[in-house]
C-alpha cells in the first residue's frame, strides 16, 4: 500500500515539474491579442473605433488619422508601412517631433520585464506588432 502511495506521489511530482517547466517556456506575449494592444496603447489617441477621436487626440499637434480608412486611402492595406511606423523604423508623417510612441521598443521592454530582465525576444515583439496590424486591418470600412 505504501509503495502505491509512493508511486502516486512520484508521478504527481513529475507531472508538476513538467507542468512548471512547460509554463516557463511559454512566450509571455503569446496571449496578447491585437485588439488588447490596440485598446491598451492606441485607443487613447485613435479612439476605440480607430477613427482618430480618442480622449487624448485633442492635445496632439495633429489629429490622429482615421485608421478605418487606410485601405481606401492607399488602395490596399498598408501593412508594411504600418509596421515601420509602429516599430519605429519610419517617422510618423506630419509630425515634427514624433508624438506617437515607438511601440516596438515598448513591446520589447515589456517582454524583457516579463522574462525577468532578459533581453526581449524579437519574435514575440514582431508577433505583437503583426497582431496589432491585423486588428487595425479588421477595422477597415467595408
Amino acid at each position: 500500500m505504501r509503495s502505491t502511495y509512493a508511486v502516486l506521489a512520484a508521478a504527481f511530482l513529475l507531472f508538476s515539474a513538467d507542468t512548471l517547466h512547460a509554463q516557463q517556456d511559454v512566450d509571455p506575449n503569446a496571449g496578447v491579442s491585437g485588439e488588447h494592444d490596440f485598446n491598451m496603447y492606441c485607443a487613447s489617441c485613435h479612439g476605440e473605433n480607430g477613427k482618430g477621436n480618442g480622449p487624448k487626440a485633442f492635445n496632439l499637434t495633429l489629429k490622429p488619422p482615421n485608421l478605418t480608412t487606410l485601405t481606401a486611402r492607399y488602395r490596399e492595406f498598408p501593412r508594411d508601412r504600418l509596421a515601420r511606423m509602429i516599430d519605429g523604423r519610419d517617422p510618423v508623417p506630419g509630425h515634427g517631433e514624433r508624438e506617437m510612441p515607438v511601440w516596438g521598443v515598448w513591446f520589447k521592454v515589456e517582454s524583457a520585464e516579463e522574462l525577468g530582465g532578459a533581453e526581449g525576444d524579437e519574435a514575440s515583439v514582431k508577433r505583437r506588432v503583426d497582431n496589432l496590424i491585423d486588428y487595425i486591418e479588421s477595422l477597415q470600412a467595408k
